[in-house]
């Protein structure tokens, strides 16, 4: 199976007034969870990881006719803000891409899947 990577955002959103608009959201903590099961039935081992981060969204130059409010928010809306931001600093050196985070997990499964160290026990120490 291929690794399966999901965004989401966290249900506490800083919000402020800002330009006449109420509940502005301006800064979320974002997360991407990444899995893959191999096997099936109780052969199955899921490898896994999450990164987290709090980010500020951009608010500048906000326009009422095409500003959504609060109560009509929703998360596949916001996660695409945040991830829209992760790409922008990324673009001008600040961090990395989301595909970048993304290929990040993916590496980080396959060493969980097949560890490039292993841990033995000395020689000294087996009699």
């Amino acid at each position: 199976m291929a690794v399966t990577h999901t965004w989401s955002v966290s249900d506490q959103l800083q919000t402020r007034t800002q330009d006449g608009l109420s509940e502005v959201v301006f800064s979320v903590v974002w997360n991407l969870s990444s899995e893959e099961t191999v096997g099936s039935g109780d052969d199955a081992v899921t490898y896994s990881i999450s990164s987290a981060n709090q980010i500020s969204l951009n608010t500048d130059n906000l326009d009422p006719a095409t500003f959504t409010a609060f109560a009509d928010l929703t998360e596949a809306q916001v996660v695409g803000w945040a991830k829209a931001v992760i790409d922008a600093n990324a673009a001008e050196g600040e961090g990395v891409t989301c595909a970048e985070w993304e290929a990040g997990h993916d590496r980080n499964i396959a060493k969980q899947k097949n560890p490039p160290t292993a841990v033995e026990t000395a020689p000294w120490a087996t009699s």
